[in-house]
């Protein structure tokens, strides 16, 4: 009896620090692209295949932009601060140095972030009832899409 309640014990002990040994990945991965003179990446944290935050960072290089096309993309930032400042856990921002503006986005991935964002339209996905992000399906869905994967 004494065993069977050693080996039981020792099974709930192993159980527990596999569960604890899949830890949340920093950089699990990046994914970037260029369009039309902009540069997108995307970094993803994960725990296992589920994304717990993802960092966006898009560089919009304004060389050769007339001041009315440097006007709207201004505008454009402001809509969009706008936009983020009203979405709890979301961090938004911008600098402009060096001819460029640098705009950055970090949005952790728990189900009512997730869900804010798919209402708000800022999340493309098909099931509009999903509660996390699988990182294996985002990458190949960005790789389809263009993107390349780091």
């Amino acid at each position: 009896m004494k065993k069977s309640v050693c080996v039981l014990a020792a099974c709930i002990f192993m159980s527990g620090l596999t569960a604890c040994s899949q830890e949340e990945v920093q950089n699990a991965a990046t994914a970037t692209i260029e369009q039309n003179g902009v540069t997108m990446s995307m970094v993803f944290d994960a725990k296992g295949d589920t994304v717990t935050k993802i960092t966006q960072e898009s560089v919009i290089d304004l060389t050769g932009y007339t001041e009315e096309e440097i006007d709207a993309v201004n505008s454009t930032v402001e809509a969009a601060k706008e936009v983020y400042a009203d979405l709890d856990g979301i961090e938004y921002s911008t600098e402009q140095k060096d001819g460029k503006i640098i705009e950055k986005i970090v949005m952790p991935t728990d189900e009512e972030t997730l869900e804010m964002m798919i209402d708000q339209g800022l999340l493309p996905v098909s099931d509009e009832n999903i509660t996390q992000l699988s990182l294996d399906a985002t990458l190949e869905n960005l790789e389809n899409s263009g993107w390349t994967i780091e």
